[in-house]
């Protein structure tokens, strides 16, 4: 985390562990998603990617089409392995010539390590800048007022990316309003003191809640090479090209893509249980015993017994009424709605 930022969250009241926020004033409530929350997203990191011949180097490693990104339009994004499995997933945007992929601080180590394997001869520079720019959002139904009423720039198409005063923002998918801050210390401070009036301050657990709700997966180091980009939607919500070219799995994710319907999807789940499971945790069936039927990607707490995730299953399963987290005996798991549809266009 950022220093000056981790000075700044500690005098507001943050709860901090090993440079990680986890409250605000040591308290830890449930989500009321009728009010606008600032939040914190320190558990977000960034790569840097500059050099003569960065836009033609990461146009053959990721799943999207790099040509389609500029300084006014970011792009969600993967990075898979040679059997189309995602090390991780992205929003990639520019600032001035420079590249940046918005990503996992736990993937960070293994996207970098892959993407210099295969740098090669490349004129490319990769760097881990994480803690050198600030991360952060502003999410719920009032966020475009409260930021007109601090004078602040407010894209108004998804993927949007605006640059003001060195700062960028950034339209996100959301059921209400997301938009995402990436700054220095010094504006980031200055943008948070004008929006607190107006909004309360959160982890980025509710950042994480509406990426459940809106379907957007993450890639976490518990899931990292364990789905292909169709078994989490990916190419639903924009973050596949399949006209671009080559890069490594393309072949196994345009195989999939167009020979038919994929056997596992993701879905939106609820849970009855009081804490939100890691990822990667197992489903299960009562009808297929003891051979899980999914796993969890990701998940966050609603209210003190329930918990909403998303969750890659077999399609069969999807209007079970026999499925349990973890064990057989475990919570009760329930299929809920995702706001896209998940039949795909094949041409």
């Amino acid at each position: 985390m950022n220093k000056d930022w981790q000075i700044f969250l500690s005098g507001q009241g943050a709860v901090l562990e090993q440079g990680e926020l986890k409250s605000f004033d040591g308290t830890n409530t449930y989500p009321d998603l009728s009010q606008t929350y600032i939040c914190d997203l320190s558990g977000l990191g960034l790569i840097k990617a500059s050099g003569e011949d960065v836009q033609s180097f990461l146009h053959g490693q990721f799943t999207n089409d790099l040509n389609q990104v500029t300084p006014s339009t970011s792009q969600l994004s993967s990075y898979c392995n040679p059997k189309g499995r995602m090390l991780s997933i992205f929003r990639v945007f520019m600032q001035g010539n420079d590249y940046f992929l918005l990503i996992r601080r736990d993937v960070i180590e293994a996207t970098l390590k892959k993407l210099t394997m295969f740098k090669l001869m490349a004129k490319v520079d990769l760097s881990d800048v994480s803690d050198e720019l600030v991360l952060f959002g502003i999410a719920g139904h009032d966020a475009d007022s409260i930021l007109k009423e601090s004078n602040l720039p407010v894209p108004n198409d998804i993927d949007q990316s605006i640059q003001h005063n060195d700062t960028t923002i950034i339209r996100i998918p959301s059921e209400s309003s997301r938009i995402l801050f990436i700054s220095e210390s010094e504006n980031a401070i200055s943008i948070q003191k004008s929006l607190s009036e107006n909004t309360t301050q959160a982890t980025s657990n509710i950042w994480e809640l509406h990426d459940i709700q809106s379907g957007v997966a993450q890639i976490t180091a518990e899931t990292s090479e364990a789905f292909i980009p169709q078994m989490v939607n990916l190419e639903l919500i924009g973050g596949v090209n399949f006209q671009k070219g080559c890069y490594p799995g393309q072949e196994i994710v345009a195989r999939t893509h167009y020979l038919g319907k994929p056997n596992r999807r993701m879905y939106r789940i609820n849970i009855d249980s009081t804490s939100p499971p890691q990822p990667g945790l197992n489903i299960f069936s009562v009808k297929d015993g003891e051979q899980p039927v999914g796993k969890i990607v990701s998940a966050q707490s609603t209210g003190e017994n329930t918990c909403e995730a998303l969750a890659v299953l077999r399609t069969e399963k999807e209007s079970a009424d026999d499925l349990y987290l973890e064990t057989l005996s475990g919570p009760k798991v329930s299929i809920t709605t995702l706001p896209y549809s998940l039949e795909s266009n094949n041409n």
